[in-house]
């Protein structure tokens, strides 16, 4: 199972054209209320970035995927003017991650998606394209894999209207937010009366999984899960990645994401493995992981510097959505055949370190004995 959706045949370009992530908006502001919910990405919260949302003054909502309340009868409007949203397009689901499924691979969770209960817009008006069925998802969801400058040139929002019909065949009153194109991004939607009272249909609430918690290592560094690689961790590598002495916070936090990778690269491939397309895939994810982790790194603690170079932002943007929409695909194809190592215990080799100079030395050695050799077998 290698599901690859229409879409991502318009995969983002990294093209000059493409990029204009924060230089424009959509359309004006978006203004948060009871039933205008303004969405935005804070990529740093998680692998992926997690959904933040604002309801204005009707209440508080902090944190990233932060529950909300949703009256029977009400329509939210879910707005995703704001220029983080590309590639985060918002579906509703009954249980957790919607299309997604419980794990990797696995077969899609049911979805809000009737007539009169979801509806899909782009620039305020009702998707006409060929595929638009009852709520428009898939005239909606492609543009999101739009390059960045012509998704940013639209205005898009997702309407959900809360019927009794919704809140039945809801567990427990809870529904859910995700995004269609990134798993474990989902958030709940807590039903209630008309009256604003509790809302119970007798079901049991569906656990949700426990969100990424970045430490203080990875807070820093603006990485998920790289605090474990970081010198003096548990997994620290024996090895220098690049020349130099490691003494500011940028170059500790990049050791760390290099670090992962190496490690990651070792444990994560089954040995042996003669599946060219696993093999492939088990490299990559490490691979991309390392990417998508220096993009967020060089925004956290280099964004100044980055937003002087003409359009590296924007490129850094792009590294992120669309390797770990990549990452993500490679999970689902590699879940059901038993070969997703990512809770393996293997552990590399280690060496001990090597400096710049010592590995000059190494290099003019080898070069020395190389033509040694090969002086040595012209004379035979």
């Amino acid at each position: 199972m290698f599901p690859l959706r229409s879409s991502s045949a318009v995969l983002s370009l990294t093209s000059a054209c493409a990029f204009a992530f924060l230089a424009t908006a959509a359309s004006e502001e978006c203004v948060g209320s009871e039933t205008n919910i303004c969405m935005s990405i804070d990529i740093f919260a998680s692998e992926t970035g997690y959904y933040n949302l604002d309801r204005g003054n009707f209440e508080t909502l902090t944190g990233s995927s932060p529950t909300i309340t949703a009256k029977i009868g009400q329509t939210l409007t879910f707005d995703q003017t704001h220029r983080t949203n590309w590639y985060h397009a918002v579906g509703f689901a009954y249980e957790p991650d919607g299309a997604h499924g419980d794990d990797w691979g696995a077969e899609e969770n049911p979805e809000v998606e009737g007539a009169g209960e979801l509806q899909y817009k782009i620039d305020n008006e009702i998707p006409g394209c060929e595929a638009a069925g009852d709520t428009g998802l898939d005239c909606y969801e492609p543009e999101f894999f739009l390059p960045v400058g012509d998704w940013g040139e639209k205005k898009y929002s997702a309407e959900l209207t809360i019927t009794q019909e919704v809140a039945d065949k809801s567990e427990g009153g809870v529904i859910y937010y995700f995004c269609h194109i990134h798993s474990k991004m989902s958030g709940k939607i807590v039903i209630k009366n008309e009256d604003g009272t509790a809302y119970t249909n007798g079901k049991a609430e569906l656990p949700l999984y426990a969100p990424t918690v970045n430490d203080a290592f990875d807070t820093k560094c603006g990485t998920s899960h790289t605090s474990e690689y970081a010198d003096g961790a548990k997994n620290e590598c024996k090895t220098e990645f690049f020349a130099g002495t490691k003494d500011t916070e940028f170059e500790k936090c990049l050791h760390a994401v290099d670090c992962q990778m190496n490690y990651e690269m070792y444990s994560e491939t089954t040995p042996d493995e003669t599946d060219k397309v696993v093999l492939f895939m088990q490299q990559m994810i490490p691979h991309h992981a390392n990417a998508v982790n220096m993009a967020k790194l060089l925004l956290k603690q280099g964004n100044a510097e980055a937003q002087e170079v003409e359009d590296l932002k924007d490129i850094l943007y792009d590294i992120i959505n669309t390797q770990n929409y990549q990452i993500h695909q490679f999970r689902n194809y590699l879940k059901p055949k038993g070969k997703l190592l990512h809770d393996t215990t293997v552990v590399p080799p280690t060496s001990a370190p090597i400096s710049a100079g010592a590995g000059f030395f190494v290099n003019t050695f080898v070069t020395i004995s190389s033509g040694a050799a090969m002086a040595l077998a012209m004379m035979m």
